[in-house]
């Protein structure tokens, strides 16, 4: 077998930098302009973003901290520490916010929607759309002891290890239901108020639902059908990511 020789090539003539280059950069600079500005004008001092906090597939949890969605990409891309330093500021205080925040109805999110810094239990669709922006920041700075050891435990809640959170199934091999989180998994059948959150007034008048719903009863009836959760679905599949992200640690 023969392998290509190594071949070294010199960049060393100076050179005025392209259009297209000086047009990225500004497009960076432009982004975190922007990203200021709603950070500012969403989001208190804690980090705490400006809304009512909610469990349900419409507008829980994971809805809230999407509004930082990719900017960890956008800091590796270039972008200045202060975007880095609402991202983290926006991270901890989402955790704070709705570990502190709980439902009346809804009996699994009773004392709070996170429970040791993670979704009490929900289906994989929201719990990865909520979780997107964590998985990226070792991205940003991979060595806070913080970090590796919320990476660590979260992996840990699907491994089968951990008495709290007995999610995987090590014999079957398999994530024991489509909902689950930091307190298990749900083998009940689900309703359709675990899905929507506890009841809203004054919907139509009030928010923007995206399922076209005009009250509350309507957004029930949206998830009448979401019943039989319990056992393995193809969505648990992005519960991997967290294993990955301890892994590469």
């Amino acid at each position: 077998m023969t392998y290509l020789k190594q071949s070294h090539i010199s960049i060393d003539t100076p050179m005025a930098p392209p259009a297209w280059a000086l047009m990225e950069w500004e497009l960076i600079r432009t982004q975190e302009r922007a990203c200021t500005e709603f950070f500012e004008k969403y989001f208190d001092e804690r980090g705490y973003l400006e809304c009512i906090p909610r469990w349900g597939g419409n507008d829980g949890p994971d809805d809230a901290i999407e509004n930082l969605v990719n900017w960890p990409v956008l800091y590796l891309l270039g972008a200045c520490d202060d975007l880095r330093a609402m991202c983290e500021l926006g991270w901890e205080g989402h955790l704070r916010q709705y570990t502190e925040a709980k439902t009346t109805e809804v009996p699994f999110a009773r004392d709070g929607m996170y429970y040791r810094e993670f979704s009490d239990m929900f289906d994989w669709v929201h719990n990865g759309e909520g979780w997107t922006t964590f998985n990226l920041h070792g991205l940003m700075d991979p060595t806070p002891r913080e970090f590796e050891n919320r990476v660590r435990r979260f992996a840990g809640f699907y491994m089968g290890d951990d008495p709290q959170s007995p999610n995987y199934d090590k014999e079957h091999k398999i994530i024991r239901s489509l909902i689950n989180g930091s307190r298990g998994p749900m083998l009940r059948k689900a309703t359709a108020l675990d899905w929507a959150g506890d009841p809203l007034d004054e919907v139509e008048e009030r928010y923007i639902p995206l399922h076209g719903e005009r009250n509350f009863e309507e957004m029930l009836a949206h998830f009448e059908d979401y019943t039989d959760v319990a056992g393995d679905h193809p969505s648990n599949m992005v519960a991997t990511t967290l294993g990955l992200n301890a892994f590469a640690l």
